[in-house]
């Protein structure tokens, strides 16, 4: 494969083509990203606890163009497939050396069920903080209207795509 990525960019068009022009080439041919997604279904979420409901999340979502986060609900028609967690908690010095456990659920408001769709444990340091990047093999799926719950005293930064259902 590198080969043939090789010889491509020193022969024919890419030799004599102007940046834009190979730009052009790459976007047109891989308008997907590495997770086989558009580019612009992708999400990042910076999630903390509810100040006001024990154990809700509260996320906001990032933008590629820097423009300020804003509160993020998953739409209508979509759902949201998370590929990634980062999070962390700060349990402070008394914490220190603790096993520390951290997890996802996903409740539904009218019947008020409950899914644990992901866990996770690290051994908090010194400063009493755990902390851990985890890339998951499939992921999970987040629909319309449910609401995600972690520990109250925990930051995570979600990572993911939008995918269209209707």
């Amino acid at each position: 494969m590198t080969i043939v990525v090789l010889a491509a960019f020193t022969t024919g068009v890419f030799v004599s083509a102007s940046a834009s022009q190979v730009l052009n080439v790459f976007v047109t041919n891989f308008p997907k990203t590495h997770v086989g997604q558009d580019p612009a279904s992708l999400v990042t979420l910076r999630c903390q606890g509810s100040p006001v409901i024990a154990r809700q999340l509260f996320c906001t979502r990032s933008h590629s163009d820097g423009t300020p986060p804003e509160n993020f609900t998953v739409p209508v028609g979509t759902v949201l497939v998370v590929t990634d967690v980062s999070w962390r908690i700060d349990g402070g010095r008394g914490y220190a050396g603790n096993s520390t456990i951290f997890t996802l659920e996903l409740r539904q408001q009218l019947s008020n069920h409950r899914s644990l769709v992901f866990i996770s444990y690290q051994v908090a340091d010194v400063d009493g903080v755990a902390f851990k990047d985890e890339h998951l093999t499939t992921g999970f799926v987040v629909s319309p209207g449910v609401t995600m719950e972690a520990p109250s005293d925990a930051l995570a930064i979600l990572y993911g795509y939008l995918v269209n259902t209707g």
